[in-house]
This record gives structure tokens, sequence and C-alpha cells, in this order.
């Protein structure tokens, strides 16, 4: 099985290229203007709907979670008091 895949990774690397460039040709290569995938603070604009970035439904969202976290971390509070108080 190793020497299996040995020969698969020598041949993986060691293989010539599938797709040579003729002699004489050339590559042109186009500069594409640079995006950042996070935008810079205040670049952006405002939000125009409430599903937008930042907008009235994805606050909506934030508090859902933050209540989530809460009743979650205060059940396990709950019940771990719970289970003292029986011992």
């Amino acid at each position: 099985m190793r020497l299996l895949a040995g020969a698969l990774l020598a041949l993986a690397l060691f293989a010539p290229p599938t797709h040579a460039q003729e002699p004489g040709t050339t590559t042109t290569l186009v500069e594409v203007p640079s995006q950042d995938i996070v935008p810079r603070p205040d670049t952006g604009e405002e939000p125009d709907d409430a599903g937008d970035r930042g907008g009235a439904l994805q606050l909506v969202v934030l508090g859902l979670v933050v209540v989530g976290i809460g009743a979650a971390v205060a059940m396990v509070v709950r019940q771990g008091r719970r289970t003292d108080d029986a011992r």
C-alpha cells in the first residue's frame, strides 16, 4: 500500500506538464483591480432595507443570539444549583 502511494506521488511530482506552451507564443497578463474582501471603515453606504448589512433585521438577529445564549447559560446555572441542593 505504501509502495502504491509512493509511486502515485512520484508520478504526480515528476510527470511532464500536460498543457505545455509552444515555443514562440507569449502570454498576456491582465491586471484586475483589487477588491478588498472586507471593506474599509466608512467606505460603505447606509442600509436602505431592513435586510441590508447593518439594517434592523441584523440587529434583531444579534439580539436573539444574545438572548438565546443568555438563556442557555441561565438554564445551566439553574440546573447546577438544583443538583447541588439535591445533594
